[in-house]
């Protein structure tokens, strides 16, 4: 490539890009000089796709040459992988086929694009999808689906990421308005259109403000207000012309053709439905088209003119087929059309045959009225087979879910049931190896305690006996032995005595229940095991004075437990308190009591009993922080050595939670408290 080939390139591929940034409507004038560049065919990468992009865009007046570009667009953005770039070729090929009444077309496009658009999650081009698949929708006359999609552009819109998108709101705004004017519900449509003029003006869009004021003068036009409707249809008109945008103008110039019969102006009126069908042709607009004849059939059917009248219904009637030719409705559609053409043959006939004997208009009467009832009839036919069809397909679909959901509930039983099974035999290999274990150690530590404590009487034999005839000094010297060694059997015991705990904990841990439950009073079991823990506590220490507030519910219902197990939990809680509670008695604060509260509580959903509570709590030393993830650890304890086997915890979470299906839950504040939550299932 030469260098002046090299210059040319940069400067299109920047004039290019320059363009692409400042678009704000379609214009053809920028279509026709880059059509130029075009057929240079110099460009490439992304300068030819700015390109592609500018020329289907802007191209207007030959929408057939606009497709074309966004297919070129399409099959190179394939190639070169550009999924930007193909994402906007979808979009465009599917908004010039909208226009061009190629609805199906416009559908397939723009799904293909969604696809991609949610695939690389770009929320502004998924809202800009929305918005132009519900103006297809809406263009076919599927009014609540485009209101769904409408709506589904609003939903994305509100999302954080495109909160600032005002011309894209006014946008959907705009078109909401438009499908409330179509259904007659005219306050929303007009706040939504309101709503849009606003920004639109703040932003200087000129299409935009054009379509505002231009479905603002349809609104007023529906409702009577013919002057307000006149000035504003006329400035949306002039404004969008010079933006060379004419299919809203073809739509607001039939406004305008009402307006001006209405007013009893005729030959106005057809000025401005000849227009509109003049625009519609010369662009391409197909649906555009097909409503302008329409206009005019109706206009010339009023003023008496009833062969031209029917004209311009029969090429509406083509037109309107080469639109609407969705092959679940074209059998209704055909029947539909020559229903239609007959009546107005008729009308025309009894306008120019008024004169004709009574019996021939009987006759054709009766020949339309009975091609009517044949019609009915078999609509009706038709209406009932399908009502039949549907109700037998939503029996069997109900039974299918019905025996659906039954399989579902006893596969999840038997999925528990094999769970719960399979935990049984885990714990108990795991309860003989561990009771295996125990009782071997059991045998050696029974002598190291036996034989610490035997030393220690042998020792305070010595003192009392041999070693009085030693003389002072060596006497001296075994006192001092002698201390010694009775301070290090006494640590022997202790820690003896921990060891012998801890076995038994573990023998207690690995004990296999045997998993009967019964249907048990979940009140009179929490009460029963906080007597009996507190009657152990005194008989230790008659000195302890604690004081016990209890509170059960009565609509605690029994539930089906293994007693004995929730038993040991309780008795665990319970003993835990009261240490934790004595242990801060010791720390002499004033005006200190030492208090713990039991309490139950019924669990309801929609008025069924669904679960209990049973709420331990104590105003003791509370857990710390820095140990609450521990707390259910096996051999855990902060106990000193004798006094606790860190296996309480443990057993009884495991109880409550493999055992029973159940939760235990701690909250506590170090210094201030500590509550223990269980909660039981009541199936």
């Amino acid at each position: 490539m030469c260098n002046n080939q090299k210059r040319n390139y940069i400067l299109i591929s920047l004039l290019l890009l320059i363009i692409s940034t400042r678009l704000l409507a379609q214009d053809q004038k920028i279509a026709d000089s880059l059509a130029t560049i075009y057929q240079q065919n110099t460009l490439q990468d992304t300068a030819k796709f700015a390109l592609l992009k500018n020329l289907a865009f802007n191209e207007v007046r030959n929408l057939q040459k606009a497709v074309m570009y966004a297919d070129e667009m399409i099959i190179d953005a394939q190639q070169a992988k550009s999924d930007n770039y193909l994402i906007v070729g979808y979009f465009l090929k599917g908004s010039k086929k909208r226009l061009m009444g190629e609805f199906e077309g416009a559908l397939e496009a723009l799904f293909t694009g969604l696809v991609e658009v949610k695939r690389l999650h770009l929320f502004k081009s998924e809202l800009q999808y929305y918005n132009e698949i519900a103006n297809v929708y809406s263009g076919n006359g599927n009014h609540p689906k485009a209101v769904v999609y409408f709506q589904q552009a609003i939903s994305t819109l509100a999302q954080p990421k495109n909160k600032n998108d005002s011309i894209t709101y006014a946008s959907v705004f705009l078109n909401i308005g438009d499908e409330y004017l179509i259904t007659k519900m005219y306050d929303s449509s007009l706040w939504y259109s309101n709503r849009a003029k606003v920004i639109f003006d703040k932003s200087q869009d000129p299409s935009g403000i054009g379509y505002s004021l231009g479905n603002i003068g349809m609104i007023y036009a529906s409702t009577g207000k013919t002057i307000a409707a006149e000035k504003n249809l006329k400035q949306a008109i002039r404004i969008l012309e010079n933006a060379e945008n004419y299919e809203p103008v073809c739509v607001y110039l039939l406004t305008l053709a009402d307006l001006y019969y209405t007013k009893g102006d005729a030959e106005t009126a057809f000025d401005y439905a000849n227009k509109s069908l003049y625009l519609a042709e010369q662009q391409g607009l197909v649906p555009k088209i097909a409503e302008a004849h329409l206009k005019l059939s109706a206009l010339f059917e009023k003023s008496g003119e009833y062969n031209a009248a029917l004209s311009h219904f029969q090429t509406h009637i083509i037109y309107r087929d080469s639109v609407f030719s969705i092959v679940r409705e074209r059998k209704i559609g055909e029947l539909s059309t020559r229903f239609q053409v007959s009546q107005k043959q008729v009308q025309l006939d009894l306008a120019l045959q008024k004169q004709q004997n009574s019996r021939n208009l009987t006759v054709a009467l009766i020949i339309i009225l009975a091609l009517a009832l044949v019609i009915l009839g078999s609509l009706f036919r038709n209406i009932n087979t399908r009502k039949r069809a549907y109700k037998l397909l939503t029996t069997q679909k109900q039974e299918t879910e019905r025996q659906k959901a039954k399989a579902e509930e006893t596969l999840t039983e038997l999925q528990v049931t094999q769970k719960q099974l399979i935990h049984s035999a885990k714990m108990a290999s795991l309860g003989e190896l561990t009771a295996g274990i125990a009782h071997e150690i059991q045998n050696p530590l029974n002598f190291v305690n036996n034989f610490s404590e035997l030393n220690v009487d042998l020792l305070n034999e010595l003192q009392e006996g041999a070693i009085n005839k030693l003389n002072a000094k060596d006497k001296a010297e075994a006192y001092t032995i002698i201390n010694d060694l009775s301070v290090n059997l006494k640590k022997i015991s202790d820690h003896g005595k921990r060891a012998d705990s801890i076995v038994k904990g573990m023998l207690q841990h690995s004990r296999v229940s045997d998993n009967k439950k019964v249907s048990t009073d979940i009140n009179a079991l929490a009460d029963e095991y906080l007597r009996l823990s507190y009657h152990g506590l005194r008989s230790k220490d008659a000195t302890s004075n604690i004081s016990i507030e209890t509170s059960f519910d009565n609509k605690v219902e029994e539930l089906l437990i293994v007693p004995q197990d929730i038993g040991r939990v309780l008795i665990n809680l319970y003993s835990n308190a009261f240490y934790s509670l004595n242990e801060k008695a010791k720390l002499n604060l004033k005006d200190y009591e030492p208090k713990i509260w039991v309490t139950t509580r019924a669990i309801f959903a929609e008025e069924e009993f669904k679960a209990a509570q049973i709420h331990i709590k104590d105003n003791g030393m509370g857990i710390p922080d820095k140990i609450l993830d521990k707390i259910y650890h096996p051999f855990f304890t902060t106990k000193p050595p004798g006094q606790g086997t860190g296996l309480g915890l443990s057993l009884s979470y495991d109880i409550i939670t493999n055992g029973h299906k159940g939760t235990l839950k701690v909250d506590t504040r170090e210094g201030g408290f500590t509550e223990f939550i269980i909660e039981l299932p009541a199936t």
